[in-house]
């Protein structure tokens, strides 16, 4: 991960004081960045992180065994598919291939097909807030971008259910397009062709 050269002294101190915690400087610097350089914030925040990873057992989940819902794959789909021109990872609809690569990435949701009953579905509208929760706080500053596209009108129900636990850096980086014009354009600004699923692939006139 880049460090700014105006970043180095901040990061030099905090690495001092979570020293016991033995996080290398990509990790540091996304927590700094998370609480806007203030390491006494940054600190609690990475303590409360590295402690829910212990009580989650995160760094043993390879070794369990356990088999996600039938529905799952289908209903809620991701794939990993290529860089944009920086080299940072692009994924759509999910985060592990991002968070795996302790880089910040890009995520595209794609919304079309989405129904009124599925947007206004409450127990999934309460795991998708907190599951945003626990990414902004134990995974802060993973996502570079989020793209959200071909979004019905019923979306901003749902975008304003999640919005209190999304935090501000996160909101700027979010684009929403409803038209597959404005994506397509958008889309070859930062990704190569090669990276872009045949689905969500522009016309080859526009360039």
């Amino acid at each position: 991960m880049l460090i700014l050269p105006e970043e180095t002294i901040s990061l030099e101190k905090f690495k001092e004081t979570v020293n016991d915690l033995n996080q290398d400087d990509g990790v540091l610097i996304r927590f700094l960045r998370a609480r806007d350089y203030d390491i006494d914030n940054a600190e609690q925040m990475l303590r409360l992180a590295v402690q829910w990873r212990k009580e989650m057992d995160l760094d043993n989940l390879h070794l369990k065994k356990w088999n996600f819902p039938p529905h799952f794959y289908t209903s809620i789909k991701y794939r990993y598919f290529g860089r944009d021109y920086e080299g940072a990872p692009r994924v759509e609809q999910g985060l592990q291939q991002t968070i795996d690569c302790g880089s910040p990435g890009n995520v595209v949701i794609d919304l079309e097909g989405l129904s009124y009953s599925q947007a206004t579905h409450i127990p999934t509208l309460k795991f998708a807030y907190l599951a945003f929760q626990t990414i902004e706080q134990c995974f802060p500053e993973i996502l570079k971008a989020v793209y959200i596209i071909n979004v019905p009108w019923i979306f901003s129900f749902a975008f304003n259910f999640f919005q209190p636990v999304i935090a501000q850096r996160t909101l700027a980086k979010t684009k929403v397009f409803n038209r597959k014009e404005e994506w397509h354009v958008e889309c070859l600004k930062r990704f190569p062709r090669d990276s872009i699923v045949p689905e969500l692939q522009p016309p080859m006139d526009i360039n």
